[in-house]
């Protein structure tokens, strides 16, 4: 008999049998439909975690922000010590080793700016084109800062893209102006969005709504002094703990001594919640292909009992066959053909439940949860690895039935 034979009469055996086969078939398609939702939307999530910590702006880095010095001797040599300036930045480039990138920015708080028609209370603060390689912000429309703009102390502004939204709608926000303490800064720029709806901490929520302006435009148009707020540094996630020491003795160089700063390794834990999140995500893995397993187990179970039963039912059949000259391979093959057919019924009916249930799943992310080619292809050579196991047992047995034997069984 020929494989598409044998395929015709496995599915002229499934709709004679509709109820029997239907309960068979309830296994392949849950373990089936349990695997394509579990490779696409926990890789899925997984992606939209990852994104949202990257937009963190946190890989690596070390922040460093002012404080008093503890240090009873230190604190009466305070007076010797400027504080954070940008000026740290000529120590800081020629003593680094570890770290990578050193970027200063200020924080000028909340500032009432005229923009598009409408006054409100925006929160801006001077950066560097470091800071938005550092931090991970890039430019969405437009361009980000560059060193020309630090460097003529141009007045130039970007957005924030939900500042954006909110004020220009769908309109074009570059080339437009905002006024800030009566300075008309131009928009070169708007942010690309930053999180996701798994990740959207305060402080992206934040960043979003921002304003920002060439660092040394911040200090002379709002400051009027050298001051900065913090410093940011990069270096190898696997190298913050020397890039600590390194950040610690550049800054005390450049403070002549004193240590009126704290340090903050926020890159050091930013990769502990990186392994949590890699845990959670294992976690839920071995749990969900225990499921699928556990249904894949269930499916072949029951396809091997109908495979059984259906060999009872056509004894007479198989022996007629024999005596008219099958062969014990072909009989093999059709029962076997038969089984991975009822299988991969099994796994094309989870595998569409599957796309549907991870499409519903994928309004819960921002960008939408394609389904996963990978767990496509998972539930259909699982389907057929489960046919084959489950069918050779009673392939074997029809095949070495006695032509003879089988026709008098009947």
């Amino acid at each position: 008999m020929h494989v598409d034979e044998a395929v015709r009469t496995s599915l002229a055996e499934i709709r004679a049998h509709k109820l029997r086969s239907a309960l068979t078939l309830v296994g392949i398609v849950l373990g089936t439909t349990a695997l394509v939702v579990m490779v696409s939307v926990i890789g899925g999530l997984a992606d939209a975690v990852e994104k949202g910590l990257a937009d963190l702006g946190y890989d690596g880095v070390i922040i460093v922000v002012p404080r008093e010095a503890e240090n009873p001797i230190e604190r009466k040599k305070q007076g010797y010590s400027r504080g954070l300036r940008r000026a740290d930045g000529a120590i800081i480039e020629r003593g680094r080793e570890v770290i990578e990138e050193a970027a200063p920015v200020v924080g000028l708080g909340d500032e009432t700016a005229r923009v598009n028609g409408r006054t409100l209370k925006i929160t801006v603060e001077g950066v560097t084109p470091a800071w938005g390689r550092i931090r991970n912000r890039d430019a969405e429309t437009g361009r980000y800062l560059v060193e020309r703009d630090v460097e003529t102390r141009a007045t130039v502004a970007l957005l924030g893209h939900t500042l954006k939204e909110d004020v220009f709608g769908s309109e074009e926000a570059v080339g437009r102006e905002i006024l800030i303490r009566g300075v008309r800064f131009r928009i070169v720029g708007v942010l690309r969005h930053l999180g996701t709806n798994q990740v959207n901490d305060d402080e992206m929520r934040r960043d979003n709504s921002k304003v920002y302006i060439p660092l040394t435009t911040a200090q002379e148009y709002f400051l009027g002094e050298d001051t900065v707020h913090a410093w940011a540094f990069q270096a190898d996630p696997l190298e913050l703990e020397h890039a600590q020491g390194e950040v610690e003795d550049l800054m005390r160089r450049s403070h002549r001594g004193i240590t009126d700063f704290k340090i903050e390794n926020i890159g050091e834990e930013l990769l502990r919640i990186r392994g949590q999140v890699d845990e959670l995500v294992r976690n839920w893995r071995v749990v969900l292909a225990s499921i699928a397993g556990i249904s894949l187990l269930v499916g072949g179970i029951g396809i091997f009992s109908v495979m059984q039963i259906s060999i009872g039912e056509r004894t007479y059949e198989i022996g007629l066959r024999k005596a008219m000259g099958a062969t014990d391979p072909e009989i093999f093959g059709q029962f076997l053909v038969e089984s991975v057919s009822l299988s991969l019924v099994g796994g094309m009916l989870g595998a569409a439940l599957g796309y549907g249930i991870t499409l519903l799943a994928g309004t819960a992310f921002e960008d939408g949860l394609p389904v996963s080619p990978a767990g496509l292809l998972l539930a259909a050579v699982f389907a057929i690895v489960i046919g084959l196991g489950a069918g050779v047992y009673p392939a074997l047995r029809a095949s070495r039935l006695h032509p003879v034997d089988a026709i008098r069984a009947a």
